[in-house]
């Protein structure tokens, strides 16, 4: 079987399971991608941790679409009202993170606190925090 066959066949299966662990416990796939393109030396920790980052954005958006489908756009003012200082929130975490990462962390220190964040995440889904 040739490289590009492999690497498509893995990346469905890699990301298959993903999704069904994702399904299965309720929160988004982001939390294990990174963890796995990290297992896999994907790439260095920056380029990890915004490759996840894209994912779990896209993966926020499709859900904004999925439940102002399932709910009407007549709940969009609500969650705008709720939802909007919780996303100038995130983007000025974000932007702080950013820089951060660029100018403080090492590669080392990212994966590290990579790390720490899936286990924290993990142990708090186990005990049902």
């Amino acid at each position: 079987m040739p490289d590009e066959e492999r690497v498509l066949l893995a990346g469905g299966g890699i990301g298959g399971g993903i999704g069904l662990l994702s399904g299965l416990v309720g929160i988004g796939g982001g939390i294990f991608l990174a963890p796995i393109l990290y297992l896999l030396r994907w790439g260095p920790a920056r380029e990890i941790a915004g490759t996840a980052s894209v994912f779990i954005l896209v993966n926020s958006l499709f859900g904004l679409v999925g439940q102002l489908a399932k709910n009407g756009f007549g709940m969009l003012g609500a969650a705008a009202e709720t939802g909007l200082p919780l996303m100038i929130a995130v983007v000025i975490g974000g932007q702080i993170g950013s820089l951060f990462a660029v100018r403080l962390f090492k590669p080392r220190v990212i994966a590290w606190l990579t790390a720490a964040l899936t286990i924290v995440v993990g142990v708090r889904l186990l005990v049902g925090v």
